[in-house]
């Protein structure tokens, strides 16, 4: 075998083996990018799952914020019609024609037989004249209080203030707004 035939069998050799690694350095580029699509894939739809499951708890959270703001609004303004009805039921009580009648009741039901009547402002004359009718032993005060309308009663003992800002908007408060509730908002 000449020298030529050598080189050229190993040329041959060469060029078959260069072939083969290279068809299998095409094989596994091929392999290569189709698992790097793969895991492109993968990230991809993970990264869009993720998106969308965080694009969804915003929107929730959103949601139940909006919703509790509007309760806290509903809520807000019950509460101002709560007052204002309250507050013109005072107004009514003070001005009504039977004032005298109802403050004549209100005497009848303390267990009070004797004391110092302190009437609302501007509201003497109507307090000295249900001190009359009433019965009771009491004492027109010299002095009135700075309340809408009712009165407070002092003994030597105690204090009860029957003005219609505490019997109302005080002690009868919560059964109100309860019926008030039922009656406006049911």
């Amino acid at each position: 075998m000449a020298l030529s035939d050598i080189l050229e069998k190993i040329q041959s050799e060469a060029e078959a083996k260069a072939d083969e690694l290279k068809a299998e350095f095409d094989a596994k580029k091929k392999t290569m990018q189709s698992q790097n699509l793969d895991t492109v894939r993968q990230m991809e739809e993970e990264n869009e799952r993720l998106t969308l499951a965080e694009s969804t708890k915003m929107k929730e959270k959103a949601q139940m914020e909006a919703e509790m703001e509007a309760k806290n609004a509903l809520l807000r303004a019950k509460r101002e019609l709560m007052e204002d009805t309250l507050h013109k039921a005072i107004e009514a009580l003070s001005s009504a024609e039977r004032y005298e009648d109802l403050l004549v009741e209100m005497m009848n039901r303390s267990d009070l037989e004797s004391g110092v009547v302190i009437s609302a402002k501007g509201k003497e004359e109507a307090t000295k004249k249900a001190i009359g009718k009433s019965g009771k032993k009491y004492q027109l005060a010299d002095e009135a209080a700075n309340i809408k309308g009712g009165f407070i009663l002092k003994s030597e003992k105690i204090e009860i203030d029957n003005s219609f800002e505490t019997v109302i908007a005080g002690q009868l408060r919560q059964p109100l707004e309860i019926e008030l509730n039922k009656l406006l908002f049911a």
